[in-house]
């Protein structure tokens, strides 16, 4: 396998997950099943993008962007399609509240950085940087989630980590907030991450380039029954027990 290959969080996620579930997606280009969740997060963040990179971010301009970032894909009837996009509707006025309420300047939205770890590049995007009149800076990832996640998820999540990483090494800036923005709640959830986490996350992406430089894509099966290719892989033991049932049925 080439050596000059990208890593990023999505990756190193979906290797941590299962070995092989890596090369399906990223090797062979399986691609994961499109459903309303997927669909819908792609939409607001859309959204989100296009509101804060223009000058005039007035209330009717978000929804004329939230309308035009719509699309279908993945929702399986109208009325799915009616129940998400009253959600989001209500999501993004909440956000907007917010937003209008915030002494906070926008540095950057979907911000994309591209770092050296060991020898290999790592590459990623922040969802929004923001800097307060006192000299700070708060970084957050949205999440439209219709369940708000634990302290403790937060405090372990390594694409925050990653983040951090990121505004030290390539940004030039400590982040002094660190937060997962849960639109549908409109609520922040702030976490810190210390140098040592950094490292250890780091360190762990590392491993993970190159266990896949080594080609060692062993699969899990114990997580066959939460992946999105339980019925397509030759090695799933869901597919296999389900193909038993249905043999025996």
């Amino acid at each position: 396998m080439r050596q000059d290959f990208k890593i990023s969080y999505s990756r190193v996620s979906t290797y941590l997950f299962c070995p092989y579930k890596y090369k399906l997606v990223y090797l062979d280009n399986m691609h994961i099943p499109v459903n309303a969740d997927i669909t819908f997060g792609h939409i607001i963040h859309k959204t989100l993008e296009q509101f804060h990179s223009e000058t005039e971010q007035s209330y009717d301009n978000l929804f004329e962007y939230y309308d035009s970032s719509w699309k279908k894909d993945g929702f399986t009837d109208p009325q799915q399609i009616f129940e998400y996009y009253n959600r989001g509707k209500h999501m993004l006025e909440n956000y907007y509240e917010s937003f209008s309420e915030s002494e906070a300047e926008v540095l950057y939205v979907e911000k994309a950085f591209d770092a050296n770890i060991g020898k290999y590049r790592f590459i990623g995007i922040i969802d929004r940087i923001d800097k307060y009149s006192d000299g700070t800076y708060e970084v957050m990832d949205y999440k439209t989630h219709a369940k708000i996640w634990e302290q403790e998820r937060i405090d372990k999540d390594l694409q925050l980590s990653f983040y951090a990483y990121a505004c030290r090494n390539v940004f030039g800036f400590n982040p002094d907030k660190i937060a997962v923005y849960f639109l549908s709640y409109n609520k922040k959830i702030y976490t810190k991450r210390s140098q040592m986490e950094i490292n250890g996350a780091v360190n762990g992406a590392i491993e993970v380039a190159e266990a896949i430089a080594g080609e060692n894509f062993d699969p899990d099966t114990s997580k066959c029954q939460f992946c999105n290719f339980k019925l397509k892989c030759k090695y799933s033991i869901a597919n296999y027990s389900e193909h038993n049932a249905e043999s025996h049925s």
